[in-house]
């Protein structure tokens, strides 16, 4: 009997196993980078990012110039984009731009003005989920519909809890 991998031994998706678009390897092709790579955020705190490439996890950050050039938070990479990497050694890459997005969830950024945050990108399918019990909002779902809508993505609705009312066909 052979023992299945670790949860951290296991090799990680790359960028094409991950939803890499024609348009976007494209553009990865046209920045002729010499050591590049391709690899998706799956995480960012505070300017510094989490990416898949070629199979393994890397730190990653935004080179100066691209930071600069960003006009706002919705021009820097967010979870689940396709960006273009330079390795700087086996743990650390610079991100060097921005591959495009298909879709972007966006919201209005917390403060006074009306700068636009991307909250997550490149996402096909979003699932709304909403307990059918006293939790149930039909607005809720409303609004979450439009901002999946809008995004680009499809979606789809998860009614859950049908056992904790009495007529649940007649609240779906």
């Amino acid at each position: 009997m052979v023992a299945s991998p670790a949860v951290d031994e296991r090799p990680l998706p790359d960028a094409a196993a991950l939803g890499l678009t024609d348009a976007q390897r494209a553009a990865f092709e046209a920045l002729h980078l010499a050591r590049g790579m391709i690899g998706r955020v799956v995480s960012e705190a505070k300017g510094e990012y989490r990416v898949w490439a070629d199979g393994v996890e890397l730190t990653a950050e935004c080179t100066g110039k691209m930071f600069s050039r960003a006009a706002g938070r919705g021009e820097l990479p967010a979870v689940g984009d396709q960006v273009a990497l330079e390795p700087v050694d086996a743990q650390r890459a610079m991100v060097v731009a921005l591959l495009p997005r298909t879709t972007a969830f966006t919201r209005r950024a917390a403060g006074h003005g009306a700068v636009e945050q991307v909250v997550a990108a490149n996402i096909d399918v979003v699932f709304i989920v909403m307990g059918l019990d006293a939790d149930f909002n039909l607005r809720r779902i409303e609004r979450y519909l439009a901002v999946a809508w809008e995004s680009g993505a499809s979606p789809v609705v998860v009614l859950t809890k049908s056992d904790l009312v009495d007529d649940p066909e007649a609240k779906a």
